[in-house]
């Protein structure tokens, strides 16, 4: 048999993908895990909207121009992911790409721009098409500006 669909992990198994590639990530001072599926992975830390605490989760991302794009698929679910809803809440992140430590401001991209990134991003990830037409959200790009 020939296995051929990409297995993306859910629920528990996801939560604990992420920790461990956040931890390495960090204690590997941006060295491991800079990368996943053939793209850049950055950390992203925004501030929880509920219980202020910071939460960070690594993500992959599209340069743009002297901005960072990222992508709110959650997988293709029918729901924001977290990070997403606390970053609209307070747009103020802190990112780590690679080794660099920077501030940063997030802001949704809409309308013909985001088509326009949409594009370019699926040339490079098709799997963000297959999440987009799995669920009935428009999945959200968010620019990630230097503070």
């Amino acid at each position: 048999m020939v296995w051929t669909e990409r297995v993306e992990p859910k629920g528990r198994v996801l939560r604990l993908v992420t920790a461990v590639h956040r931890s390495v990530y960090r204690r590997s001072g941006g060295r491991l895990l800079t990368r996943g599926r053939g793209k850049p992975v950055l950390l992203l830390t925004t501030t929880g909207r509920r219980s202020g605490r910071s939460r960070t989760v690594p993500l992959p991302y599209l340069p743009d121009g002297d901005a960072l794009v990222v992508v709110a698929s959650n997988s293709g679910s029918d729901r924001h992911p977290a990070w997403y809803h606390n970053l609209v809440a307070d747009p103020a992140v802190t990112l780590q790409v690679g080794r660099r430590h920077l501030a940063a401001r997030a802001e949704v991209v809409a309308g013909g721009e985001r088509a326009d990134l949409w594009a370019r991003l699926v040339a490079g990830a098709p799997w963000y098409d297959t999440y987009q037409a799995g669920t009935s959200r428009e999945i959200p790009l968010v620019r990630l500006v230097e503070a």
